[in-house]
């Protein structure tokens, strides 16, 4: 899912205006967010005991004495000679006299040049020699916070109370994986949390395990909320989401925005990992693995093993309190009753608690025991009889529940349904497990009780059915994650709807939005090209149009698993949706460049480029141009010199976007890059140079973030970079988080880390043999790899000088006789092996084969290689034809200098 750079920009606006308004309290803030920010001692003088300022002393100074800072709430900081900022730096540097490091922080927003003109005045004066000073004002503030603090839940909390703002944005982004909030009922539970706490300290983590209702969830929640200060970051992840220790090293958390990688975090952060509900398959051992120091990690199980800690009952008194909250007490005969039948059960005793409150007499209570009978073979009975008592107060807010056909419902679409008061009704009666920001979650045996009445009449299953889509459409055309997040909670639901012939096209879109790799059921898809004759009538609903695009699309990626030849077929007999779709009345702007914009895509796949190009331009030159048709067009025009200036101005434009003077999500940016090294000519060379630091910055955020493409981008270029620009790969390279093959999931990744690893090996100051053998553990760690991957993988052998594997994997490949990279790659293998005579033939055939202009050096100094090895005396002009052929810097400069070398200059 791509990230947009714009709505970053938005959210650094809302906490810079938001920073202006801290006002007298400036100073106090200033000083907890240098707290956060440096990590570094610091003593804060600026203001007394009652929080005034105090005249003349510096506000902060490092314990070492050399970070001094300044703090000013002035308006008008950033305003002509900037006299108060000048008197704040003179004071610092006169009374501080060892600090190197001078922060001025100001509530304004800094304007650029007269700020600019300010730091050069200042630091031409002598005593500004060797120090640095660092102007910041609330927009350098807020990108900060956004940038490096706001994964820290600890440091949100710190500064809230001076910015609510900042905990507003983190919880609106943070749209998954924040832990439950504690229930106000629940009673501590002191010996529990002990075992929690010992385990933890001891072991780095713990299992707890038990019965449903037993308070698992309840208990890790109370120890997450208590020990919420020794983490940077509590992470509470649903079992139904993790089921393989792979599956966790793929999974980002959300903050500010920006995604960032849950094990990434674990390991550099102190994070307490909650995993509810665990599949039984992980283990607390192998995830401890995974942490850093200051992490520990939680697991609920139904499941017990040896090891888990299995939750105890409540004891009496503890079970007397909870019953008896807010209600006349039980009597001591019913509660012996009670006590043989369900025992120290707390969900049990919380939904008898819940349906006293709604009336019903302790005696009826104690009658509904005596009819089930023991907990051992009545609990579902018992849960059964008790919700029951409930139903004339609860239908309309269970309703959804049975409706949605699962435990947990959106808790966003649920609020809308049933309003806060239902929400705090279900919660008040004790039938909520531990809730998280973005799910509400019955407990499983409560939701396992509505089987036994209809809670869902048919007309309340029509008036549900319409509030979810009219909650979809709503919240799909906003920024962020809310329509990814609800898609993706009620999954089933939505398949369910499609499936009994549900015509919203929002439920067929929202499916197309959250659908991953395999998860695709083409049965839900209808005809396209039906579709959009069904659309012909008038205006089209909203999303009709994009849920026709996004089938066409989606189908032809599924159909390829038939064969390229019979996706092209398939998808040149849905051509024809595009037309009737760009016919409809009344389109958008918006709907109008997506179906142009999905047709040329169709047309480029179906190898007409010319048709493609012109309405991908007719796109451009619209009133909505789409980031994603710059690619397109790049991929057509950057091998036809006619075309090529065109597509070095569309990937100077991306580029320069980057930087946030229009929205391109890193996908996008991303994508840009990774097309320059299969340019041809000089402009590639120049690109790479005029936005290396862009580059070189925005791969290693993204792959921060836990964006996988940033390592598929950096491995598609890697080839041209370890040898063109070694520098800008050394720069990237030396900064990446680097994985072992273990961790790594999906082939494509870990081809990406053999790419990246072969390519370093290139590097002049590469420790060669260590790299090359990283590289081929990545490569050997694939489970089906790709065509493309094993010949990289046999190129790799080649250059280790393990000749022989190599041919055997080039032997085996179907394309061995079409292919000119394969047959260059034989031609290496057989000169290798001490057969120039055979490697002739295959370069030969494979320079015959040759249609990219731009390999073709590549090519023709292997021949010479391997004609030189034969004693060929005219060798030397494959050499210079080599020479003349280049299209890369580097590579010109080497050949010249093996031409002279070889006296053939």
């Amino acid at each position: 899912m791509g990230i947009h750079l714009k709505r970053r920009a938005s959210q650094i606006d809302r906490l810079a205006q938001a920073v202006g308004y801290i006002s007298a309290d400036f100073e106090k803030f200033g000083a907890a967010f240098l707290d956060a920010l440096l990590l570094v001692p610091m003593s804060h003088a600026g203001t007394n005991l009652l929080g005034y300022p105090v005249a003349g002393v510096v506000d902060s100074v490092s314990d070492d004495g050399r970070i001094a800072a300044e703090y000013s709430d002035r308006k008008g900081y950033f305003g002509g000679q900037m006299s108060k900022a000048k008197g704040d730096l003179l004071k610092a540097m006169a009374s501080k006299p060892s600090a190197t490091d001078i922060f001025l922080l100001a509530g304004d927003r800094k304007r650029p040049q007269i700020a600019q003109a300010f730091e050069t005045r200042m630091q031409r004066l002598p005593q500004m020699q060797g120090r640095t000073l660092h102007l910041w004002g609330s927009e350098e503030i807020a990108e900060r916070l956004i940038d490096e603090l706001i994964v820290s839940d600890t440091v949100v909390r710190r500064l809230a109370s001076y910015l609510p703002e900042l905990q507003r944005l983190r919880d609106e982004e943070a749209v998954s994986n924040l832990a439950p909030l504690p229930d106000r009922a629940y009673l501590a539970r002191s010996l529990v949390d002990e075992e929690i706490s010992a385990r933890l300290k001891a072991d780095g983590g713990i299992a707890i395990s038990g019965m449903g209702g037993l308070g698992k969830s309840a208990a890790s929640v109370a120890y997450a909320s208590s020990h919420e200060d020794d983490y940077d970051l509590v992470i509470w992840l649903e079992g139904m989401g993790v089921t393989s220790i792979q599956q966790l090293h793929s999974m980002p958390l959300d903050r500010g925005g920006e995604q960032r990688n849950i094990v990434a975090l674990l390991r550099t952060r102190a994070c307490l990992l909650v995993i509810d509900d665990a599949d039984p398959t992980l283990t607390v051992p192998a995830l401890v693995e995974l942490c850093g120091q200051g992490s520990h990690v939680i697991l609920t199980q139904r499941q017990a093993s040896a090891a888990s800690y299995a939750l105890p009952l409540m004891q009496q008194e503890l079970a007397k309190s909870l019953l008896n909250q807010d209600v006349e007490p039980c009597p001591g005969e019913v509660f012996q009753t009670i006590w043989q039948t369900v025992n120290g059960h707390p969900l049990s005793l919380a939904l008898m608690n819940a349906v006293v409150r709604q009336g019903t007499s302790w005696s009826e209570i104690e009658a509904d025991c005596q009819a089930v009978g023991e907990m051992a073979d009545g609990t579902q009975r018992l849960a059964d009889r008790l919700l029951g008592r409930l139903w004339p107060a609860l239908e309309r807010e269970l309703s959804v529940f049975a409706w949605a056909g699962q435990p947990g419902c959106g808790r966003d679409f649920l609020e809308t349904t049933i309003l806060p008061l239902g929400l705090r009704k279900l919660r008040t009666n004790g039938l909520m497990s531990a809730d998280r920001l973005e799910v509400a979650r019955l407990h499983d045996v409560v939701f396992g009780a509505l089987s036994a009445r209809t809670w869902c009449r048919a007309e309340r299953d029509r008036e549900l059915d319409g509030l979810f889509e009219a909650y979809l459409i709503q919240v799909a055309g906003e920024p962020g994650l809310r329509f990814w997040t609800i898609c993706r909670i009620m999954l089933q639901k939505l398949e369910r709807l499609v499936a009994s012939g549900s015509r919203p096209a929002i439920f067929r879109y929202a499916l197309f939005a959250v659908w991953d790799t395999g998860e695709l059921r083409p049965e839900l898809i209808p005809d396209p090209v039906e579709e959009a004759k069904g659309l012909r009538a008038a205006k089209p609903p909203l999303f009709a149009v994009i849920a026709v695009i996004e089938a066409i699309e989606q189908l032809f990626l599924h159909d390829k698993t038939d064969g390229d030849d019979v996706a092209a077929g398939r998808l040149r007999e849905r051509l024809a949706a595009f037309d009737l779709l760009a016919n409809l009345p009344d389109l958008s702007d918006l709907e109008t460049a997506q179906v142009r914009h999905h047709k040329a895509k169709a047309l480029k796949r179906l190898g007409e480029t010319r048709e493609a190009a012109e309405l991908f331009e007719q796109v451009l030159k619209g009133p909505a141009p789409l980031s994603e048709t710059r690619l397109q067009l790049i991929d057509i025009y950057r091998t036809n010199k006619d075309t090529a200036p065109r597509a070095v101005a569309l990937v100077d434009d991306i580029l320069t976007q980057s930087a946030g003077t229009e929205e391109v999500s890193y996908s996008v940016f991303l994508g840009a890059v990774e097309r320059l090294p299969w340019g041809g000519g000089a402009w590639r060379s120049d690109l790479f140079r005029k936005h290396a630091n862009v580059i070189a910055n925005t791969i290693v955020d993204a792959a921060e973030m836990g964006v996988q493409q940033a390592y598929r981008t950096f491995g598609a270029i890697g080839r041209y970079l370890s040898t063109e620009q070694p520098q800008l790969f050394e720069s990237i390279f030396s900064r990446l988080t680097r994985p072992t093959p273990e961790s790594l999931s999906s082939d494509n990744d870990k081809a990406s880390w053999g790419e990246i690893y072969f390519e370093a090996s290139r590097l002049p100051k590469g420790e060669r043999a260590a790299l090359q053998n990283q590289a081929l553990a990545f490569y050997s760690a694939e489970v089906a790899p790709q065509p493309f991957h094993l010949q990289r993988k046999a190129e790799l052998l080649i250059d280790m000088g393990r000749a022989a594997d190599a041919e055997a994997i080039l032997r085996a490949r179907k394309d061995l006789d079409s292919s000119e990279w394969i047959e260059r790659l034989m031609a290496r293998a057989r000169l290798a092996r001490g057969n120039p005579a055979d490697a002739l033939r295959w370069i030969d055939s494979a320079l015959g084969r040759l249609t990219a202009e731009h390999f073709r050096s590549e090519f023709l100094e292997l021949r010479y290689d391997i004609r030189h090895a034969l004693g060929d005396k005219d060798a030397i002009e494959d050499l210079k034809a080599a020479l003349v052929a280049s299209q890369k810097e580097n590579e010109a400069l080497r050949l010249g200098e093996r031409l002279s070398d070889h006296g053939g200059a």
